[in-house]
């Protein structure tokens, strides 16, 4: 069971003067458990993409199908609400959609949109925010408005995954928390894909994307440029670069090194194998460590 992207073109105001291409020709398989990585310049189209993956947006041409079932068949459209229960999409700030008056109710909302039992969304709220970290008891009774940032991101999500998606879809998850909530959130998302949610990540953050995603694509100007693991994808860096996206720190680093003669392989991204990797050089080298 997988998210399939066939060839598909999104246009905006399609046959008029003014007529532009969002995305052109996208062909995507994500499958069930993975961790994919999308990144991209500003406009490259990787938020229109995303929005097709739950029914959103609906291709101009092409299909999406999402556990085989194809969202621009007839056969579809009386299915979308299951759809979109099984891909669920939390877009950039959702802290800013949060406009109940208490955590719990928060995020029960949803839930209670489906029709289920009063003790069934109790229970679909404890869990969400238990694998979030949330302390139910403490916050379940506070005001949302009232919780950090990253608290309140947390209980944005935690609303999307108390319907239950199979496939959770971030859109610039980490945008405006600083450091430590920026760390402390995307571990929740590794530790949540490591209990077997499939992870779709958009991100500007080469970075993140290198611990984390075991696919990725590079969007630019409304294509596919580059796909592939990310030790793959980054060790073409004059198409990175030319895409507007560059490369991680660490593999900037390694490339910096081979430059000036020190014989390291520029193809790994965790930090324990590049650390491995410099030592291992100078050491073959004479242990000099100037280069």
């Amino acid at each position: 069971m997988s998210l399939e992207v066939k060839h598909v073109f999104y246009t905006y105001q399609e046959g008029s003067p003014t007529e532009s291409h969002a995305l052109q020709d996208i062909c995507l398989n994500v499958d069930e458990g993975e961790f994919l990585g999308i990144v991209g310049h500003t406009g490259s189209g990787k938020s229109t993409l995303i929005q097709h993956l739950n029914g959103l947006l609906k291709p101009t041409k092409g299909d999406v199908l999402v556990d085989g079932l194809n969202i621009n068949r007839k056969e579809a459209k009386g299915k979308l609400k299951e759809l979109r229960m099984k891909v669920g999409i939390v877009f950039q700030y959702p802290e800013y959609q949060l406009f109940e008056e208490t955590v719990e109710q928060d995020i029960s909302f949803g839930p209670r949109n489906l029709g289920l039992s009063d003790t069934e969304v109790k229970q679909r709220v404890k869990e969400s925010m238990e694998l979030l970290k949330l302390d139910y008891k403490t916050l379940r009774k506070q005001s949302p408005f009232d919780l950090s940032g990253g608290q309140k991101r947390k209980v944005a999500i935690a609303g999307v995954l108390a319907m239950k998606p199979k496939y959770l879809v971030l859109d610039e998850p980490t945008a405006g928390l600083d450091p430590r909530g920026r760390e402390e959130f995307l571990e929740q998302i590794a530790m949540l894909h490591r209990q077997g949610m499939t992870i779709v990540m958009v991100s500007h953050s080469m970075d993140d994307i290198a611990r984390y995603a075991q696919q990725m694509i590079v969007m630019d100007h409304s294509r596919i440029k580059l796909q592939g693991t990310p030790q793959e994808v980054f060790s073409q860096p004059d198409v990175l670069d030319a895409a507007g996206v560059g490369v991680p720190s660490l593999t900037r680093l390694l490339l910096r090194l081979k430059e000036q003669g020190l014989d390291v392989r520029t193809d790994l991204i965790r930090m324990d194998e590049i650390k491995d990797e410099i030592l291992r050089a100078l050491a073959a080298r004479g242990g000099n460590p100037s280069c």
